[in-house]
Protein backbone atom coordinates (compact mmCIF):
# COMPACT_ATOMS: atom_id res chain seq x y z
CA UNK A 1 0.00 0.00 0.00
CA UNK A 2 1.27 3.22 -1.22
CA UNK A 3 2.37 5.62 2.27
CA UNK A 4 -0.18 8.89 2.50
CA UNK A 5 2.80 11.21 3.49
CA UNK A 6 6.38 12.07 2.68
CA UNK A 7 9.48 11.14 4.72
CA UNK A 8 9.66 13.93 6.62
CA UNK A 9 6.11 16.19 6.93
CA UNK A 10 7.38 18.88 8.77
CA UNK A 11 9.90 21.79 8.68
CA UNK A 12 10.86 21.45 12.45
CA UNK A 13 11.99 17.52 11.29
CA UNK A 14 13.89 18.34 8.35
CA UNK A 15 15.73 20.74 10.48
CA UNK A 16 16.21 18.12 13.11
CA UNK A 17 17.57 15.56 10.23
CA UNK A 18 20.12 17.80 8.97
CA UNK A 19 21.05 19.02 12.35
CA UNK A 20 21.29 16.04 14.28
CA UNK A 21 24.51 13.92 13.99
CA UNK A 22 22.60 10.76 14.04
CA UNK A 23 19.01 10.32 12.96
CA UNK A 24 17.09 7.64 12.12
CA UNK A 25 13.62 7.96 10.26
CA UNK A 26 10.93 4.78 10.13
CA UNK A 27 9.83 3.85 6.52
CA UNK A 28 8.49 0.78 4.59
CA UNK A 29 9.44 0.84 1.43
CA UNK A 30 7.61 -1.34 -1.34
CA UNK A 31 10.20 -3.53 -3.81
CA UNK A 32 9.26 -0.98 -6.80
CA UNK A 33 9.72 1.76 -4.63
CA UNK A 34 13.62 0.25 -3.70
CA UNK A 35 14.11 0.13 -7.19
CA UNK A 36 12.85 3.71 -7.59
CA UNK A 37 15.51 4.81 -5.34
CA UNK A 38 18.32 2.34 -6.30
CA UNK A 39 17.64 4.13 -10.11
CA UNK A 40 18.18 7.46 -7.93
CA UNK A 41 21.24 7.05 -6.52
CA UNK A 42 24.88 6.88 -7.78
CA UNK A 43 27.15 3.54 -6.74
CA UNK A 44 23.51 2.29 -5.45
CA UNK A 45 23.67 -0.92 -3.83
CA UNK A 46 21.17 -3.30 -2.62
CA UNK A 47 21.74 -6.19 -0.22
CA UNK A 48 18.37 -8.43 -0.97
CA UNK A 49 17.45 -11.40 1.41
CA UNK A 50 15.30 -13.08 -1.54
CA UNK A 51 12.12 -12.62 -2.71
CA UNK A 52 10.06 -15.10 -0.36
CA UNK A 53 11.09 -16.19 3.38
CA UNK A 54 14.56 -17.55 3.08
CA UNK A 55 17.73 -17.81 5.65
CA UNK A 56 17.67 -13.46 4.92
CA UNK A 57 16.94 -11.14 7.78
CA UNK A 58 17.89 -7.86 6.13
CA UNK A 59 17.50 -5.92 3.11
CA UNK A 60 19.89 -2.99 2.91
CA UNK A 61 19.65 -0.15 0.51
CA UNK A 62 22.62 2.35 0.35
CA UNK A 63 24.01 4.93 -2.42
CA UNK A 64 25.90 8.27 -3.06
CA UNK A 65 29.07 7.15 -0.91
CA UNK A 66 31.28 9.67 0.20
CA UNK A 67 34.36 8.78 -1.14
CA UNK A 68 35.36 5.76 -3.38
CA UNK A 69 38.45 3.86 -4.18
CA UNK A 70 38.31 1.70 -7.75
CA UNK A 71 40.53 -0.61 -8.96
CA UNK A 72 40.58 -1.61 -12.30
CA UNK A 73 41.73 -4.18 -14.34
CA UNK A 74 44.75 -3.08 -15.44
CA UNK A 75 45.83 -1.96 -12.15
CA UNK A 76 45.12 -4.96 -10.24
CA UNK A 77 47.44 -6.66 -12.33
CA UNK A 78 49.94 -4.63 -10.53
CA UNK A 79 49.22 -6.34 -7.27
CA UNK A 80 48.58 -3.29 -5.38
CA UNK A 81 48.54 -3.28 -1.90
CA UNK A 82 45.07 -4.20 -0.23
CA UNK A 83 45.33 -2.95 3.22
CA UNK A 84 46.12 0.58 2.12
CA UNK A 85 43.68 4.01 1.68
CA UNK A 86 40.83 2.39 2.00
CA UNK A 87 41.00 0.44 4.85
CA UNK A 88 42.84 3.10 7.42
CA UNK A 89 40.08 5.07 8.04
CA UNK A 90 38.62 5.73 11.64
CA UNK A 91 35.44 4.39 11.69
CA UNK A 92 32.42 5.85 14.06
CA UNK A 93 31.45 4.94 17.22
CA UNK A 94 27.72 3.95 16.21
CA UNK A 95 25.11 4.54 19.61
CA UNK A 96 23.71 1.50 21.34
CA UNK A 97 20.72 2.08 20.00
CA UNK A 98 21.32 1.54 16.34
CA UNK A 99 23.39 -1.38 16.70
CA UNK A 100 19.86 -3.54 16.00
CA UNK A 101 20.65 -3.06 12.17
CA UNK A 102 23.27 -4.43 10.11
CA UNK A 103 25.08 -1.98 8.16
CA UNK A 104 23.95 1.75 9.19
CA UNK A 105 27.63 3.39 7.68
CA UNK A 106 30.61 2.20 6.38
CA UNK A 107 32.52 0.85 3.49
CA UNK A 108 30.91 -1.90 0.96
CA UNK A 109 32.85 -3.00 -1.68
CA UNK A 110 33.16 -5.70 -4.77
CA UNK A 111 36.01 -7.67 -5.63
CA UNK A 112 36.15 -9.85 -8.47
CA UNK A 113 37.24 -13.55 -8.39
CA UNK A 114 40.79 -12.00 -11.04
CA UNK A 115 41.18 -9.56 -8.34
CA UNK A 116 41.75 -12.86 -5.45
CA UNK A 117 43.13 -14.85 -7.66
CA UNK A 118 46.43 -12.46 -9.01
CA UNK A 119 47.37 -12.34 -5.08
CA UNK A 120 47.95 -15.81 -5.47
CA UNK A 121 48.65 -16.94 -9.20
CA UNK A 122 50.61 -16.08 -12.00
CA UNK A 123 49.11 -14.26 -15.38
CA UNK A 124 45.12 -14.53 -13.85
CA UNK A 125 42.90 -13.78 -16.82
CA UNK A 126 40.57 -11.14 -16.36
CA UNK A 127 37.25 -10.71 -19.01
CA UNK A 128 38.49 -7.77 -21.03
CA UNK A 129 35.70 -7.39 -22.82
CA UNK A 130 33.72 -6.03 -19.47
CA UNK A 131 34.11 -2.39 -18.67
CA UNK A 132 33.77 -3.69 -14.41
CA UNK A 133 35.97 -2.45 -11.99
CA UNK A 134 38.42 -5.04 -10.99
CA UNK A 135 37.97 -4.33 -7.34
CA UNK A 136 35.17 -1.34 -5.50
CA UNK A 137 35.33 0.17 -1.85
CA UNK A 138 33.28 3.04 -1.64
CA UNK A 139 32.65 5.11 2.31
CA UNK A 140 28.90 5.14 2.66
CA UNK A 141 27.53 7.56 5.18
CA UNK A 142 23.68 6.28 5.50
CA UNK A 143 21.58 3.52 4.52
CA UNK A 144 18.00 2.02 4.37
CA UNK A 145 17.25 -1.26 6.08
CA UNK A 146 14.26 -3.36 6.02
CA UNK A 147 13.48 -5.74 9.03
CA UNK A 148 11.83 -9.05 7.63
CA UNK A 149 11.31 -10.29 10.81
CA UNK A 150 9.74 -7.15 12.34
CA UNK A 151 8.54 -5.59 8.62
CA UNK A 152 9.98 -2.87 9.99
CA UNK A 153 12.02 -0.42 7.79
CA UNK A 154 14.48 2.25 8.53
CA UNK A 155 16.62 5.30 6.96
CA UNK A 156 19.34 6.18 9.04
CA UNK A 157 22.17 9.12 8.62
CA UNK A 158 25.52 9.20 10.64
CA UNK A 159 27.62 12.41 11.16
CA UNK A 160 29.13 11.75 7.97
CA UNK A 161 26.59 12.24 6.03
CA UNK A 162 26.46 16.08 5.43
CA UNK A 163 23.35 18.01 5.19
CA UNK A 164 23.40 18.70 1.42
CA UNK A 165 23.92 15.00 1.24
CA UNK A 166 20.83 14.02 3.53
CA UNK A 167 18.97 16.88 1.62
CA UNK A 168 19.37 14.90 -1.67
CA UNK A 169 18.89 11.25 -0.15
CA UNK A 170 15.25 12.59 1.70
CA UNK A 171 14.61 14.45 -2.14
CA UNK A 172 14.73 10.83 -3.73
CA UNK A 173 12.93 9.26 -1.01
CA UNK A 174 10.03 11.24 -1.04
CA UNK A 175 10.10 10.80 -5.09
CA UNK A 176 9.95 7.08 -4.34
CA UNK A 177 7.17 7.72 -1.83
CA UNK A 178 5.06 9.24 -4.21
CA UNK A 179 5.61 7.42 -7.80
CA UNK A 180 3.25 4.77 -8.66
CA UNK A 181 4.22 1.06 -9.03
CA UNK A 182 6.98 0.53 -11.60
CA UNK A 183 5.23 -2.81 -13.90
CA UNK A 184 8.05 -4.13 -15.11
CA UNK A 185 8.06 -5.28 -18.77
CA UNK A 186 8.32 -9.12 -18.89
CA UNK A 187 9.38 -8.27 -22.87
CA UNK A 188 13.20 -7.51 -21.37
CA UNK A 189 14.00 -10.76 -20.42
CA UNK A 190 12.05 -12.96 -23.51
CA UNK A 191 13.73 -10.18 -26.02
CA UNK A 192 17.45 -11.35 -25.13
CA UNK A 193 19.44 -13.81 -27.08
CA UNK A 194 21.67 -16.17 -24.54
CA UNK A 195 24.06 -18.32 -26.08
CA UNK A 196 26.70 -20.47 -24.84
CA UNK A 197 30.54 -19.05 -25.65
CA UNK A 198 31.59 -23.02 -25.71
CA UNK A 199 30.06 -25.78 -27.64
CA UNK A 200 29.47 -29.17 -25.76
CA UNK A 201 33.28 -30.02 -27.51
CA UNK A 202 35.54 -27.97 -25.91
CA UNK A 203 33.83 -28.40 -22.26
CA UNK A 204 34.88 -32.00 -22.80
CA UNK A 205 37.76 -31.36 -23.35
CA UNK A 206 38.23 -29.23 -20.59
CA UNK A 207 36.46 -31.58 -18.47
CA UNK A 208 39.14 -34.51 -19.38
CA UNK A 209 42.27 -32.23 -18.82
CA UNK A 210 40.92 -31.27 -15.65
CA UNK A 211 39.99 -35.22 -14.85
CA UNK A 212 43.87 -35.54 -15.67
CA UNK A 213 44.98 -33.19 -13.38
CA UNK A 214 43.33 -34.54 -10.35
CA UNK A 215 44.16 -38.10 -11.71
CA UNK A 216 47.69 -37.17 -11.77
CA UNK A 217 47.65 -35.99 -7.96
CA UNK A 218 48.33 -31.64 -8.95
CA UNK A 219 44.91 -31.53 -7.01
CA UNK A 220 41.22 -33.53 -5.89
CA UNK A 221 38.33 -31.12 -7.06
CA UNK A 222 38.24 -28.47 -9.82
CA UNK A 223 35.46 -26.20 -10.15
CA UNK A 224 35.14 -25.95 -13.65
CA UNK A 225 32.73 -23.00 -15.19
CA UNK A 226 30.94 -22.13 -18.60
CA UNK A 227 30.42 -18.84 -19.45
CA UNK A 228 27.23 -17.32 -21.65
CA UNK A 229 26.43 -13.89 -23.28
CA UNK A 230 23.78 -12.29 -24.70
CA UNK A 231 23.35 -8.63 -25.89
CA UNK A 232 20.98 -6.38 -23.42
CA UNK A 233 19.51 -2.59 -24.67
CA UNK A 234 17.24 -2.72 -21.49
CA UNK A 235 17.65 -1.24 -17.92
CA UNK A 236 19.44 -3.01 -15.29
CA UNK A 237 17.45 -2.60 -12.86
CA UNK A 238 14.25 -3.99 -14.85
CA UNK A 239 15.92 -7.48 -15.57
CA UNK A 240 16.94 -7.70 -11.75
CA UNK A 241 13.12 -6.65 -10.44
CA UNK A 242 12.28 -8.53 -13.13
CA UNK A 243 13.95 -11.88 -12.91
CA UNK A 244 13.96 -11.86 -8.82
CA UNK A 245 10.14 -12.37 -8.76
CA UNK A 246 11.03 -16.13 -9.41
CA UNK A 247 14.09 -16.26 -7.18
CA UNK A 248 13.96 -16.97 -3.58
CA UNK A 249 17.95 -16.45 -2.60
CA UNK A 250 19.00 -15.45 0.56
CA UNK A 251 22.62 -13.46 -0.46
CA UNK A 252 20.99 -11.91 -3.56
CA UNK A 253 22.89 -8.38 -4.56
CA UNK A 254 22.15 -5.68 -7.16
CA UNK A 255 25.33 -3.57 -7.73
CA UNK A 256 25.87 -0.07 -10.00
CA UNK A 257 28.79 1.39 -10.68
CA UNK A 258 28.21 3.60 -13.24
CA UNK A 259 24.92 3.45 -15.25
CA UNK A 260 26.53 1.04 -18.11
CA UNK A 261 28.12 -1.20 -15.20
CA UNK A 262 26.17 -3.57 -12.75
CA UNK A 263 25.91 -6.76 -11.32
CA UNK A 264 22.95 -8.79 -10.99
CA UNK A 265 23.11 -11.40 -8.01
CA UNK A 266 21.35 -14.27 -7.26
CA UNK A 267 23.45 -16.13 -5.08
CA UNK A 268 22.45 -18.85 -2.54
CA UNK A 269 25.69 -18.71 -0.43
CA UNK A 270 27.71 -16.75 2.32
CA UNK A 271 31.14 -16.05 1.88
CA UNK A 272 32.73 -14.60 5.50
CA UNK A 273 30.19 -13.54 8.32
CA UNK A 274 31.68 -11.57 11.36
CA UNK A 275 29.98 -10.05 13.81
CA UNK A 276 31.50 -9.83 17.30
CA UNK A 277 34.62 -11.65 16.46
CA UNK A 278 32.38 -14.37 15.93
CA UNK A 279 33.82 -15.18 12.02
CA UNK A 280 31.36 -18.42 9.44
CA UNK A 281 31.55 -19.63 6.31
CA UNK A 282 28.57 -21.67 4.72
CA UNK A 283 30.13 -23.24 1.82
CA UNK A 284 27.64 -24.88 -0.82
CA UNK A 285 28.90 -28.16 -2.91
CA UNK A 286 26.28 -30.34 -4.31
CA UNK A 287 23.65 -29.89 -6.23
CA UNK A 288 20.42 -31.62 -7.83
CA UNK A 289 17.98 -29.79 -10.06
CA UNK A 290 14.90 -29.10 -8.58
CA UNK A 291 12.12 -30.90 -10.19
CA UNK A 292 9.14 -30.79 -7.44
CA UNK A 293 10.08 -34.14 -6.99
CA UNK A 294 11.38 -35.88 -3.73
CA UNK A 295 13.53 -37.87 -5.10
CA UNK A 296 16.01 -35.71 -6.43
CA UNK A 297 16.23 -34.12 -3.04
CA UNK A 298 16.64 -37.05 -1.33
CA UNK A 299 19.25 -38.86 -3.69
CA UNK A 300 21.95 -35.66 -3.11
CA UNK A 301 21.37 -35.79 0.36
CA UNK A 302 22.20 -39.50 0.29
CA UNK A 303 25.09 -39.12 -2.56
CA UNK A 304 28.67 -39.99 -1.05
CA UNK A 305 29.54 -38.19 -4.22
CA UNK A 306 28.27 -35.45 -3.02
CA UNK A 307 29.27 -35.25 0.43
CA UNK A 308 32.83 -36.04 -0.42
CA UNK A 309 32.79 -32.95 -2.74
CA UNK A 310 31.10 -30.76 0.04
CA UNK A 311 33.71 -32.30 2.65
CA UNK A 312 36.84 -31.66 0.97
CA UNK A 313 35.69 -28.01 0.68
CA UNK A 314 34.89 -27.68 4.51
CA UNK A 315 38.28 -29.16 5.17
CA UNK A 316 39.60 -26.30 2.90
CA UNK A 317 37.35 -23.30 4.12
CA UNK A 318 38.69 -25.17 8.21
CA UNK A 319 42.14 -24.35 7.23
CA UNK A 320 41.81 -20.89 5.80
CA UNK A 321 39.51 -19.93 8.70
CA UNK A 322 42.45 -21.32 11.10
CA UNK A 323 44.73 -18.57 9.61
CA UNK A 324 42.83 -15.70 11.56
CA UNK A 325 41.12 -17.91 14.20
CA UNK A 326 42.21 -18.07 17.65
CA UNK A 327 43.82 -21.84 18.31
CA UNK A 328 41.24 -24.72 18.79
CA UNK A 329 38.01 -22.24 17.82
CA UNK A 330 37.59 -23.34 14.39
CA UNK A 331 34.38 -26.02 14.40
CA UNK A 332 32.22 -27.44 11.93
CA UNK A 333 28.35 -26.42 12.87
CA UNK A 334 26.61 -28.67 10.24
CA UNK A 335 27.47 -30.63 7.48
CA UNK A 336 25.73 -31.69 4.24
CA UNK A 337 22.22 -29.58 5.49
CA UNK A 338 19.83 -29.86 2.32
CA UNK A 339 18.61 -26.30 1.38
CA UNK A 340 16.03 -25.92 -1.29
CA UNK A 341 15.29 -23.45 -4.16
CA UNK A 342 13.22 -22.58 -7.18
CA UNK A 343 15.18 -24.27 -9.37
CA UNK A 344 17.89 -25.95 -7.46
CA UNK A 345 18.67 -28.01 -4.32
CA UNK A 346 22.35 -27.98 -2.64
CA UNK A 347 23.93 -29.29 0.35
CA UNK A 348 25.25 -26.79 2.63
CA UNK A 349 27.60 -26.88 5.51
CA UNK A 350 28.53 -24.20 8.09
CA UNK A 351 32.20 -23.37 9.81
CA UNK A 352 32.71 -21.18 12.68
CA UNK A 353 35.45 -19.76 14.39
CA UNK A 354 36.68 -16.79 16.66
CA UNK A 355 38.56 -13.87 15.34
CA UNK A 356 42.26 -13.17 16.37
CA UNK A 357 42.72 -9.69 18.08
CA UNK A 358 45.17 -9.05 15.59
CA UNK A 359 43.18 -9.69 12.95
CA UNK A 360 39.99 -7.14 11.26
CA UNK A 361 37.26 -8.15 9.67
CA UNK A 362 38.50 -7.03 6.07
CA UNK A 363 41.91 -8.44 7.00
CA UNK A 364 40.55 -11.95 7.64
CA UNK A 365 38.09 -11.73 4.59
CA UNK A 366 41.20 -11.22 2.47
CA UNK A 367 43.05 -14.31 3.91
CA UNK A 368 40.22 -16.66 2.90
CA UNK A 369 39.15 -14.99 -0.48
CA UNK A 370 38.23 -16.52 -3.04
CA UNK A 371 36.24 -18.71 -1.51
CA UNK A 372 37.01 -22.46 -1.97
CA UNK A 373 33.85 -23.78 -2.92
CA UNK A 374 34.45 -21.68 -6.30
CA UNK A 375 38.27 -22.82 -6.80
CA UNK A 376 38.40 -26.88 -5.60
CA UNK A 377 41.15 -28.39 -3.56
CA UNK A 378 44.15 -27.23 -2.82
CA UNK A 379 43.26 -23.98 -3.54
CA UNK A 380 46.46 -22.94 -5.44
CA UNK A 381 46.81 -25.31 -7.43
CA UNK A 382 43.32 -25.47 -8.35
CA UNK A 383 43.00 -21.99 -9.36
CA UNK A 384 45.95 -22.27 -11.73
CA UNK A 385 44.04 -25.44 -13.46
CA UNK A 386 40.73 -23.03 -13.54
CA UNK A 387 43.13 -20.36 -14.89
CA UNK A 388 44.84 -22.40 -17.36
CA UNK A 389 41.33 -23.84 -18.71
CA UNK A 390 38.80 -21.25 -18.80
CA UNK A 391 40.50 -18.75 -21.49
CA UNK A 392 37.68 -15.48 -21.16
CA UNK A 393 38.37 -15.10 -17.51
CA UNK A 394 35.23 -15.01 -14.37
CA UNK A 395 34.95 -11.48 -13.99
CA UNK A 396 33.14 -10.74 -11.01
CA UNK A 397 31.64 -14.70 -11.00
CA UNK A 398 32.50 -16.33 -7.78
CA UNK A 399 34.21 -12.80 -6.64
CA UNK A 400 32.49 -11.23 -3.39
CA UNK A 401 30.11 -8.22 -2.54
CA UNK A 402 30.53 -7.32 1.01
CA UNK A 403 29.54 -4.65 3.33
CA UNK A 404 31.79 -3.47 6.80
CA UNK A 405 29.75 -1.66 9.22
CA UNK A 406 31.32 1.15 11.49
CA UNK A 407 30.64 -1.50 14.38
CA UNK A 408 32.74 -4.10 12.90
CA UNK A 409 29.44 -6.30 11.84
CA UNK A 410 30.52 -7.64 8.00
CA UNK A 411 29.05 -9.77 5.85
CA UNK A 412 30.01 -11.12 2.02
CA UNK A 413 28.38 -13.34 -0.36
CA UNK A 414 29.82 -15.50 -3.33
CA UNK A 415 28.86 -14.24 -6.53
CA UNK A 416 27.01 -17.26 -8.27
CA UNK A 417 24.12 -17.35 -10.54
CA UNK A 418 25.23 -13.83 -11.13
CA UNK A 419 24.68 -11.79 -14.06
CA UNK A 420 27.31 -9.07 -15.22
CA UNK A 421 25.91 -5.85 -17.20
CA UNK A 422 28.84 -4.11 -18.69
CA UNK A 423 27.95 -1.89 -21.30
CA UNK A 424 25.23 -3.81 -24.00
CA UNK A 425 26.72 -7.00 -22.80
CA UNK A 426 25.66 -9.69 -20.00
CA UNK A 427 27.65 -12.26 -18.93
CA UNK A 428 26.77 -14.98 -16.96
CA UNK A 429 28.38 -18.23 -15.78
CA UNK A 430 27.58 -21.89 -14.54
CA UNK A 431 29.62 -24.33 -13.11
CA UNK A 432 30.48 -26.84 -10.58
CA UNK A 433 32.97 -29.10 -8.98
CA UNK A 434 34.82 -32.05 -10.75
CA UNK A 435 36.45 -34.74 -8.82
CA UNK A 436 37.97 -38.16 -9.81
CA UNK A 437 34.54 -40.02 -10.45
CA UNK A 438 32.64 -37.17 -11.99
CA UNK A 439 30.82 -37.96 -15.42
CA UNK A 440 30.39 -35.34 -18.18
CA UNK A 441 27.16 -35.54 -18.68
CA UNK A 442 26.12 -34.51 -15.28
CA UNK A 443 28.40 -32.06 -14.65
CA UNK A 444 27.53 -30.46 -18.02
CA UNK A 445 23.80 -30.23 -17.73
CA UNK A 446 24.77 -29.01 -13.72
CA UNK A 447 26.69 -25.97 -15.31
CA UNK A 448 23.54 -25.62 -17.54
CA UNK A 449 20.66 -25.96 -14.64
CA UNK A 450 22.00 -23.90 -11.70
CA UNK A 451 21.62 -21.40 -13.95
CA UNK A 452 18.54 -21.60 -16.36
CA UNK A 453 16.32 -19.44 -15.08
CA UNK A 454 19.07 -16.71 -15.77
CA UNK A 455 19.31 -18.04 -19.12
CA UNK A 456 17.14 -19.62 -20.16
CA UNK A 457 19.62 -22.34 -21.45
CA UNK A 458 18.54 -26.00 -20.74
CA UNK A 459 20.60 -28.17 -22.94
Amino acid sequence: MMPTRLILDSQTSLTSCLSTPWFQIPVTLTTSQIQFLLDSLEQGVLFDSGAEKTRGHFDIVSGNPLSIHRVEKKDSLKKLPIYSRPFTRKRLKIPEKFKTLPFLCGMIGFCSYEFGAQLTINNAQSLTNSKLPSAFFAHYTWSYVYDRQKKQGFVSFSPECLPEARRKIIHSLNNCLIEPDIKHDSSIYKSMNWHKKQGFSNYLANFNQALDYIKSGDCYQVNLAQQFESDFSGKASDLYFHLRKNLNTPYSSFFAFDENQHILSFSPEQFIGIQQQKIKTSPIKGSAKNTNCKNNALNLENSLKNQAENLMIVDLMRNDLSKVCKLNTVKVNRLFKLETFKNVHHLVSEIEGVLKSDFNEIEAFFACFPGGSITGAPKKRAMEVINELETTGRDAYCGSVFYWNDDGQFDSNILIRTIVHSENILYCWGGGGIVHDSLVDEEYQESLFKVANLTGIEE
